[in-house]
């Protein structure tokens, strides 16, 4: 079966107040239209249409940049709702497959079996369409999904046009659809406006088909996938749902993970098996995170961070953009930034690299089985060889020869009676 998919971007977010774009806003590093996305290929589906309005330039960019696949980008002016959109489309003139899946960019965490298991059902059954719904306790805000005795649905009422008894029903429009292109756009321009939002609805098809004898059977799925976004509130609730989901995957592929409330991991971030991670930990991807370390309590590890394998990443450490070898040892109260150490190496509690001089980002290199004391700044671009001690205390503004003793401190004077003096001259 060859299916189009088009995904559904052109709402202006005015809730979430911000100059980005809502479908461009992330979650848990990663924009939410990606997961659409990405969800939509993960099923082979590469017929991809993405209806963008005012947002048309930054989404181009944004696919551009980060899908080599042949993404269509349509733009919808004006914007007069979902099934405008839709309409809009198909007056294109673009190819569409025989079927068409319909999804919501801001409908981030539908997952690729949800949409295979939908695909598959469509194919055995006889039907024109279906349409994802769930069971909620509170339908409040949603569309309500009326059916008839045989189950099929006959008509979707929004909430905002909905009567009391129509408010009553607990069956929501989970926003995912698939149709028959040929009824699609049999049924498509019939959508009336609507008098009050002065926009055409999708969400009016389903009575539109059902009038004309077509069956659209309802597919039952889980209330958080079809969790919507339209204000910061909700970005922070899908973004939760979703940081659990990364927590529980790896936790059951043998890392340890010892607080789910104050451990955040983004998506793009890959870990070895027995790890131990300490409550209060964020790690930011893309970051690579080798087996047997143990990281935090109190970490925050960046983006473009590879740590190798049986390293501690001691509490209230951060560590960005660096490349730190196996069996490296990083105290409390660090900083490690653009910095590449090698293996077997000790860094003390308080270390820092400065690596911006006002400027630019600067490099630092520590050698294989380094031991650096405590409260050490190392002055970037700087690189230190192999076996050095660096003294506590230090700051190190030139190279380290490999084997050598670095200390760059004033020496110490002791003052005797210094206090009792200064006590008689008040």
């Amino acid at each position: 079966m060859k299916i189009t998919a088009i995904i559904l971007a052109a709402g202006k977010g005015k809730r979430m107040k911000s100059n980005i774009p809502k479908v461009l806003h992330k979650i848990s590093g990663k924009e939410m239209l990606s997961y659409v996305i990405d969800s939509v290929l993960k099923v082979g589906i590469n017929d991809i249409i993405i209806v963008c309005g005012n947002s048309f330039n930054e989404v181009s960019n944004f696919i551009r940049k980060n899908y080599k696949k042949n993404i269509k980008i349509i733009r919808q002016k004006p914007l007069l709702g979902t099934g405008h959109a839709i309409a809009t489309v198909i007056k294109t003139g673009v190819d569409l497959k025989s079927v068409i899946l319909i999804l919501n960019g801001d409908v981030p965490l539908i997952k690729p079996e949800t949409l295979r298991k939908m695909i598959n059902i469509f194919t055995k059954q006889n039907c024109d369409g279906i349409i994802a719904v769930s069971k909620v306790k509170n339908p409040s805000g949603y569309g309500r999904v009326k059916t008839d005795i045989d189950g099929n649905i006959i008509k979707i009422i929004e909430e905002k046009d909905a009567n009391l008894t129509e408010k009553k029903i607990d069956i929501i429009n989970g926003g995912l659809y698939l149709f028959k292109k040929k009824i699609l756009s049999e049924n498509i321009f019939k959508i009336k406006k609507n008098v009050i939002k002065k926009e055409y609805y999708l969400t009016d098809i389903a009575e539109i088909i059902a009038k004309t004898g077509g069956i659209l059977r309802p597919h039952m799925m889980d209330e958080a996938e079809i969790k919507g976004i339209n204000d910061r509130i909700q970005l922070a609730e899908v973004e939760a749902i979703n940081n659990k989901k990364n927590l529980e995957k790896l936790a059951k592929n043998g890392i340890t993970i010892k607080d789910f409330n104050t451990v955040f991991i983004e998506d793009n971030v890959i870990i070895g098996k027995n790890t131990v991670i300490e409550p209060f930990t964020v790690i930011k991807g893309p970051t690579k995170i080798g087996p047997f370390c143990n990281i935090g309590p109190f970490t925050h590890i960046r983006p473009n961070t590879i740590i190798g394998k049986n390293c501690k990443i001691g509490n209230f450490v951060e560590i960005k953009k660096s490349n730190i070898g196996d069996n490296v040892h990083i105290a409390h109260l660090s900083y490690i930034g653009d910095a590449t150490i090698g293996s077997g190496t000790n860094i003390g509690a308080g270390t820092i690299t400065a690596n911006y001089d006002g400027k630019k980002k600067n490099k630092t290199f520590i050698g294989k089985n380094v031991y650096v004391g405590s409260d050490v700044v190392f002055i970037a671009p700087v690189k230190i060889g192999d076996n050095a001690v660096i003294g506590a205390g230090s700051v190190i503004t030139d190279d380290v020869p490999k084997n050598s003793l670095a200390i760059a401190r004033q020496r110490q004077i002791n003052k005797n009676n210094w206090v009792i003096k200064r006590r008689k001259r008040k």
